[in-house]
């Protein structure tokens, strides 16, 4: 039977560098296009504009193709090198006396800068959005055109035309900046908000274990006392029942009594450490695989559907525990996850494990709680299994254990974890 095994949570994970370089590879193609589309011919002068000087068409073609390479260069290195970034696209710039002009692409590259630094906070932004403002606010009070794929274009003449070019280029810089710097702040919070909950949950399982290997702890005290009390017992009261004893046989077993007490009291002491305050609800006694028909008797008389079939023989109170506690918890999870749908128990004991399916209709399941990593110590302290997964629309829950052998230590101490320790002192 195909089944999941319960997974501990991943530590929280920061975004893939392929997907932090998406925006810079989108950006980086959009400034590529629009430079390779942009004419390399500027030896033949502007229509409706002065003819300027001009560079050989070999000059002018080469810096067209190295300065493409180097300011999509500096796009992509953006979020790493903000203002390493921001240099690369302003080297196309130092041809300007010989080439008569700019590619606007080259100012679009030095944007794209800034929207990708403003992705990682405003400060990183600083410098490429300042030298994309002063490369605008140079171009509008100038003559130098501009060459973009639809030609050389100027920013008029005058100030009735410069400056509302101006107020356009600048407010699209801060808007721009202003869009992405937004966008990455969503994307740290949500980020940050997912590493928190990532937190919580570890957390939560942390402390789901501790309780249990607390709860075990506190077991196995019990066992251990009890045991270690009737050595000490039965150590005090030889003398009395055989009294024929030496003084040397009275001597040993009275340094076994007193080894007996200490090993008592350093079990408490170690107990005091782990147990919880308020655990005196504990001290009841705890249920048995007896009573798993009035636990499913229970959740039926609340209005859950559940079917029962097979039986358990001969099952150790301690085994019995952690059985009902595993059928609780699949009960309780099957009533989150499937509401009013029907829970069918199969209870089977064969080669001296006790074993039970459970199994519910497969809806919408959570992440695992707290209740099935518990299950999971508890069984597994006994050296039984646990498996949980989907199996054909089925939410199959598969436990077993060793059933154990009625009568036994584990058996006769299962059933008061805590009061026949305390009778022990």
């Amino acid at each position: 039977m195909a089944a999941a095994v319960l997974p501990a949570t991943a530590p929280p994970r920061s975004p893939t560098s392929r997907r932090e370089q998406l925006p810079a590879w989108a950006l980086g193609l959009l400034v590529t296009g629009v430079l390779v589309s942009t004419p390399l011919d500027l030896t033949h002068g502007f229509v409706g504009l002065e003819s300027r000087p001009s560079a050989p068409p070999a000059f002018a073609g080469t810096h067209a193709v190295v300065s493409t390479v180097v300011v999509v260069a500096g796009v992509l290195l953006a979020r790493r090198y903000p203002v390493g970034a921001t240099a690369l696209t302003l080297a196309p710039f130092v041809a300007l006396p010989w080439l008569g002009g700019w590619a606007w692409g080259w100012w679009l590259g030095t944007l794209a800068v800034a929207a990708l630094a403003a992705l990682d906070g405003l400060r990183r932004a600083a410098v490429p959005v300042l030298v994309a403002a002063l490369v605008i606010v140079a171009y509008c009070g100038s003559e130098t055109p501009a060459f973009l794929p639809i030609g050389p274009v100027t920013s008029g003449t005058g100030t009735a035309y410069e400056t509302p070019v101006l107020v356009m280029y600048l407010v699209a810089v801060a808007g721009v900046v202003g869009v992405s710097a937004a966008v990455g702040s969503a994307g740290r919070s949500r980020r940050r908000e997912a590493d928190a909950r990532v937190a919580e949950r570890q957390a939560l399982e942390v402390e789901s274990l501790a309780g249990e290997r607390a709860r075990l702890a506190r077991d196995l005290h019990d066992v251990v006392a009890h045991h270690v009390s009737l050595v000490a017992v039965r150590a005090e009261s030889a003398p009395f029942v055989h009294p024929g004893l030496d003084d040397e046989a009275r001597a040993v077993l009275a340094a076994i009594a007193v080894d007996a007490r200490e090993a008592l009291t350093e079990l408490r002491q170690v107990l005091v450490v782990l147990q919880r305050t308020g655990a005196d609800g504990e001290r009841a006694p705890q249920p048995t695989a007896c009573d798993v028909d009035e636990l499913v008797a229970s959740a039926v008389a609340a209005g859950q559907p559940v079917t029962v079939e097979g039986a358990w023989q001969d099952v150790a109170a301690g085994p019995g525990y952690v059985l009902y506690r595993a059928v609780q918890e699949g009960l309780t999870n099957a009533r989150r996850h499937a509401p009013g749908a029907t829970t069918t128990l199969v209870r089977s004991q064969h080669g001296g494990a006790a074993r039970f399916l459970l199994l519910n209709p497969a809806e919408a399941a959570g992440p695992t709680g707290r209740g099935l990593i518990g299950m999971r110590e508890r069984v597994e302290a006994l050296g039984g299994t646990v498996s949980a997964g989907v199996v054909d629309g089925q939410f199959v829950l598969d436990v077993a254990v060793p059933a154990g052998r009625p009568g036994s230590p584990a058996d006769r101490t299962a059933g008061s974890p805590t009061a026949e320790a305390e009778s022990a002192a």
